[in-house]
């Protein structure tokens, strides 16, 4: 027999009908649902292979879609169509530490250079773009967590991450990768303010594990989590949450044949819209 041999995958877009039925609203919030069809895929397209590292997702309008790399690869904010050809890139002057976050509004775009693995980041930051004004950064937000104890934590474990920045109104709501606890913690931010001393207003037990994107479903008025527990090295077990306008947990579910998941964005009309990261996987090669 073979050793496996190890094949890139490609980044992979996709479009999801979510199946949100009523009464699967009362589960409890400590609970994934399972057994019952919570989504469809109603199209699966390939990514070009300069976003094999897409991180985010932001579709301010339909038919077309935003999207970044993290950290180590070039600082520019890519334009999608909605069959996932590469439509624009547009350079920003400004380095990518850990681009994890893409969201908007009617004028910026706020970039979430906010990936923190490690813990040891002093403040994490989002840069904020003008529309009219493509490339140039307008300001830079500085985000320190308070009751975070730096020298403590360790890689991977600890709840000082994040993935997840969503704008709704005049405020952005930062979620977090919480890979101590599991617990999601969910931050309240101004936009006209550069330095912010943060701490969350609201924390959700029950889901699955870390929260990687997100965003905020205006015609159905609930945000809508995406994320997923991580058994080992390439074993990814992905799920979306639901939360309604107060931030409470509604329902959450598993994403089966999903893999490193890792932006979400909704559009106008209701469509949700996934990036999945691509990845080296096993080929496997079988023979006697």
């Amino acid at each position: 027999m073979n050793q496996p041999q190890m094949c890139e995958e490609v980044p992979l877009l996709y479009r999801l009908l979510l199946i949100v039925l009523l009464f699967n609203s009362l589960t409890a919030c400590s609970s994934v649902a399972q057994n019952t069809v919570n989504f469809s895929i109603l199209s699966e397209l390939p990514l070009p292979a300069e976003l094999r590292e897409t991180s985010a997702l932001y579709c301010p309008e339909d038919g077309s879609a935003y999207t970044v790399n993290d950290s180590g690869n070039k600082p520019i904010i890519y334009q999608l169509d909605d069959s996932g050809n590469l439509q624009s890139s547009l350079p920003i002057n400004i380095k990518n530490k850990d681009w994890e976050s893409l969201t908007g509004d009617k004028k910026h775009f706020y970039i979430g250079d906010v990936g923190n693995n490690n813990g040891k980041r002093k403040f994490v930051q989002i840069h904020t773009v003008d529309k009219q004004d493509l490339g140039q950064v307008k300001n830079t937000i500085r985000l320190h967590y308070l009751d975070n104890s730096i020298k403590g934590n360790e890689y991977l474990n600890h709840d000082f991450d994040s993935e997840s920045i969503v704008s709704m109104g005049q405020q952005l709501y930062l979620f977090s990768k919480s890979w101590r606890t599991n617990n999601l913690y969910i931050y309240r931010l101004e936009k006209d303010v550069l330095e912010q001393k943060i701490r969350p207003f609201q924390s959700i037990e029950g889901l699955p594990d870390i929260v990687t994107g997100g965003d905020y479903d205006a015609k159905n008025k609930r945000f809508i989590l995406l994320g997923y527990e991580l058994k080992g090295l390439g074993r990814f077990y992905p799920f979306v949450a639901i939360l309604n306008q107060d931030f409470k947990l509604v329902k959450s579910f598993l994403l089966d044949r999903f893999k490193q998941v890792e932006g979400l964005c909704v559009t106008p009309k209701g469509d949700v819209w996934i990036t999945q990261e691509g990845a080296f996987s096993p080929l496997r090669n079988w023979s006697k």
